[in-house]
C-alpha cells in the first residue's frame, strides 16, 4: 500500500515536472498578459483544418482575425468557446472571423470533432497537432487569443479566458473594426 502510494507521488511530480517544462498550462484567469509584440507582423503560420485542407493566417488578410490556440482537455477554453462563437456571428458582417486554433494531439481529433458539433461552432477550427504554434507564438498556456488586424499586424493578446463583453477586447475589436 505505501509502495503504490508512494508510486503515485512520483508519478504525479513527474506530470507537473513535464507540463512545467512544456511550458504550457491552462489559464482560467482572465487577462493575464498584454501582447508586448503589439504592432508586430504575425508571424506566417500554416496547418489544415478539420477538413484536412490546407490553411494560412496569410490567406486572412483583410481580414480582423481573432485567433484562439485552445484544447479540449482545457477547462477556461471549453468555456469560452460559446462566448467566441458570439463575437464571430456578431462581428463576422464587418470583416470579423475567429479561428479556432486547436492544439490537441492527433488521436484526440475524434474529442475536438464532437466538442466542434456539440457547441455549434460556427467559425474555422484550424489544428496544430503538431505543437508549431507554441514556439511560433511563444505560448505560455492556454486558452490564448491574438486580435490580428486587417494588415496582418497583431494588435492585442491574451493569456487567459475571454469573459462575456470583455471591455479590454471590446475597445479594442471596435478600433481595429472601424480602421477599414
Amino acid at each position: 500500500m505505501r509502495a503504490r502510494l508512494k508510486l503515485r507521488r512520483h508519478a504525479a511530480v513527474l506530470a507537473l515536472s513535464l507540463i512545467s517544462l512544456a511550458g504550457v498550462a491552462c489559464k482560467a484567469e482572465e487577462g493575464a498578459k498584454v501582447a508586448s509584440s503589439e504592432g508586430e507582423q504575425a508571424p506566417a503560420f500554416e496547418t489544415r483544418d478539420l477538413a484536412g485542407e490546407g490553411v494560412a493566417l496569410a490567406d486572412l488578410e483583410g481580414k480582423v482575425v481573432l485567433l484562439n490556440v485552445w484544447a479540449t482537455w482545457c477547462k477556461p477554453c471549453v468555456a469560452e468557446l460559446p462566448v467566441l462563437a458570439d463575437l464571430h456571428r456578431d462581428l463576422e458582417p464587418k470583416g470579423f472571423t475567429v479561428v479556432g486554433l486547436n492544439a490537441d494531439v492527433r488521436t484526440k481529433l475524434p474529442a475536438v470533432r464532437s466538442m466542434v458539433a456539440e457547441q455549434s461552432l460556427p467559425f474555422p477550427i484550424w489544428l496544430d497537432a503538431g505543437g508549431q504554434a507554441q514556439t511560433t507564438f511563444k505560448l505560455n498556456g492556454y486558452p490564448t487569443s491574438f486580435l490580428i488586424d486587417r494588415h496582418g499586424r497583431i494588435r492585442w493578446k491574451r493569456e487567459g479566458v475571454i469573459l462575456r463583453n470583455d471591455p479590454e477586447l471590446a475597445a479594442m475589436l471596435e478600433a481595429v473594426l472601424a480602421e477599414g
